[in-house]
């Protein structure tokens, strides 16, 4: 059970920031990228074709984002679960305190090898998503 008090937080930071980050830089971009071409399915459903390109681009800023947002947790959970009780018996409410005292950036220690598995896992997940969507003949999002 050790470490569960930091994934299940984890998880949920990741899930919502990988989501919403997908969802919004894809608007943002949108227009502005070249070869959006508009389906014309009906005036004003915002209905467009979509580069794939669009897709990976908004997939590596989402694996960024991801990455950040997790990096305290996968912190705190490293140290809970490498602990043998002793140090951080309560977990994840002794650890935040402990770690802090040597400043806020030690949270994002190991933050690039943490990319290296989050980046490929949105570039990877969101393309496919998209071109699943598009093979089933639903709109983009």
């Amino acid at each position: 059970s050790r470490g569960v008090s930091a994934s299940a937080p984890r998880g949920a930071a990741i899930a919502v920031g990988e989501v919403t980050t997908y969802d919004q830089t894809k608007v943002l971009l949108r227009p502005h990228w070249p070869g959006i071409e508009h389906a014309g399915a009906l005036p004003g459903d915002g209905r467009c074709r979509e580069p794939f390109s669009l897709h990976v681009v908004t997939s590596l800023i989402t694996g960024v984002v991801a990455t950040t947002v997790a990096a305290p947790f996968d912190t705190i959970k490293s140290c809970v679960m490498a602990d043998d009780g002793g140090r951080y018996p309560r977990g994840f409410v002794d650890a935040l305190p402990s770690l802090l005292r040597g400043g806020p950036m030690v949270l994002f220690r190991g933050w690039w090898p943490a990319y290296c598995r989050l980046g490929p896992h949105a570039i990877l997940t969101f393309p496919l998503l998209e071109q699943l969507r598009k093979y089933l003949g639903l709109s983009n999002f």
